[in-house]
């Protein structure tokens, strides 16, 4: 949805001199199907539900994007390739991959079933749900403060590989569910028991803008 109402919002920052950073949740993968916990140690591939969305993805942006990052995991890099693939404007190259933009590692509930899960450990998603900045995942997983940490750390990345020349650009940054919304969060100086409000669906996108000096929230679930 976008916040202004406009159908290409991210062309508005642009036109702005401002950088326009679309935060694209990957396409579908089974265990997105399946219910199933996909974190930062699981590392399906899309179905092909999802790389339908990949190909769809990269036509609705064709033309509009400069370049392309995204997660180090398969699910990410084939969206990605879809979206570069049809969608970058100018030869502007294949995507470039950035570690830190891994979705949550998961611990011990990686590629289970999400149900039993939530009923075996509620205590523990009480405690998520009130505050997760501080709240770690069993079997060594990370929290959301970590998370947002790290994600910000691969930003920061992307932002020094553009150096002076990122004025008036579109750029996608292809990861996951809960690194994009741990992003925005730290981002716009929200709480991270927030992250819910940045949900995505798969192949979608936030849109941030950045001037050099804020974030600004665009639009949502594009």
């Amino acid at each position: 949805m976008s916040l202004d109402g406009s159908d290409q919002p991210w062309r508005r920052v642009a036109d702005q001199r401002a950088l326009a950073v679309l935060l694209v949740r990957h396409g579908r993968t089974s265990f997105n199907a399946e219910h199933r916990f996909c974190g930062g140690r699981s590392d399906p591939p899309l179905d092909e539900r999802g790389r339908e969305q990949a190909a769809a993805l990269g036509q609705r942006f064709a033309g509009e994007v400069d370049k392309v990052w995204c997660s180090p995991q398969q699910r990410a890099q084939q969206t990605a390739a879809g979206l570069a693939a049809a969608g970058l404007a100018g030869a502007a190259g294949a995507p470039v991959v950035i570690e830190g933009l891994r979705e949550l590692d998961q611990g011990a509930f990686e590629g289970l079933d999400f149900q039993p899960i939530l009923t075996e450990h509620a205590a523990f998603f009480r405690a998520w749900k009130r505050d997760p900045t501080h709240v770690q995942i069993p079997g060594g997983g990370e929290s959301m403060g970590e998370l947002a940490q790290r994600v910000d750390g691969g930003v920061q990345q992307i932002l020094a590989q553009l150096g002076g020349s990122w004025r008036g650009r579109v750029i996608a940054v292809v990861c996951h569910q809960m690194a994009q919304a741990a992003f925005v969060c730290h981002a716009l100086n929200q709480p991270l028991r927030d992250w819910p409000q940045f949900q995505l669906r798969n192949a979608t996108a936030n849109l941030l803008s950045w001037d050099r000096k804020r974030w600004s929230l665009v639009a949502r679930n594009l």
